[in-house]
């Protein structure tokens, strides 16, 4: 991996110990509605789905983000910008609707993941908000 794909990586990897806390929840969660409503195994392999669905989503838009810095053209930064975006929840939106036809998936659970590294950015900044102004 290169440039912001190689970054990428490097914060997924420093999210890791969240993202399975957040995973954790969802089990958590995920067996005790389970234990009142009755077990459903989609809802396990939703949350796997979601996962590598917001993994793989992260790191393109890390690889995305370098093509688009990497471009000299504004224009053509921001078309590469939109039709990334465009392409990705595409893709997702496709997965997802497969998987959901042929019963594989719960759909809340398989959403889920994917507002985890939404969740983290924003405890991190709310964290390094604090540090800063601690600092002052």
């Amino acid at each position: 991996m290169n440039g912001r794909a190689s970054y990428a990586a490097a914060e997924l990897k420093a999210m890791l110990p969240y993202l399975l806390a957040f995973n954790a929840a969802a089990v958590i969660v995920a067996v005790c509605v389970g234990l009142g409503f009755g077990f459903e195994w989609q809802v396990y392999t939703g949350l796997a789905v979601g996962n590598l669905l917001m993994a793989a989503n992260f790191l393109l838009i890390g690889v995305t983000a370098d093509k688009i810095v990497k471009t000299k053209d504004f224009r053509r930064g921001k078309q590469l910008g939109a039709v990334s975006y465009a392409l990705r929840y595409t893709g997702i939106f496709a997965i997802l609707a497969g998987l959901l036809t042929i019963r594989v998936i719960n759909p809340f659970s398989a959403v889920i993941p994917l507002f985890y590294p939404k969740i983290y950015y924003t405890f991190f900044y709310i964290r390094s908000e604090k540090r800063e102004k601690d600092t002052e």
